[in-house]
């Protein structure tokens, strides 16, 4: 009996992305998980954009091997309070101009929250009210 680690019917997407600012508000912690699909390595891109649209700080990884990804996003001169916008891209091929499989965008209050104490955190994907509910 073979049991597959991969879902082939399951197109390669993101599951769900997760930002929480941490309480110097200078940086923000960054945890991002994909479908498995195999043989397939995305580009992974997410973008901070400040409060009047101009990029602040974003993080591109090639060729992205593993389910799941954690990062820190490191912001320039933060604005306690503001919105952020953030976008999220996963793109396939190594070439100027990767093929676009899936572009999610949200917005972000740069404000702490803990995720040791289940608040929710900025993304998509992740049920808040059921987390807060194993409190």
């Amino acid at each position: 009996m073979e049991i597959s680690l991969f879902q082939p019917d399951e197109p390669l997407r993101f599951e769900r992305v997760v930002l929480y600012p941490y309480p110097d508000l200078k940086r923000i912690w960054t945890r991002a998980w994909l479908t498995a699909v195999q043989d397939q390595h995305p580009n992974v891109e997410i973008i901070v954009y400040n409060p009047d649209g101009s990029e602040n700080t974003s993080v591109y990884m090639m060729a992205h091997a593993e389910q799941r990804l954690e990062t820190t996003l490191h912001m320039r001169n933060p604005t306690p309070g503001a919105t952020y916008h953030v976008v999220t891209e996963l793109t396939l091929g190594l070439t100027d101009k990767p093929e676009l499989l899936e572009r999610q965008e949200f917005d972000l209050i740069l404000e702490f929250r803990n995720p040791n104490q289940k608040a929710p955190g900025f993304g998509f994907g992740v049920d808040w009210e059921q987390v807060q509910q194993t409190v």
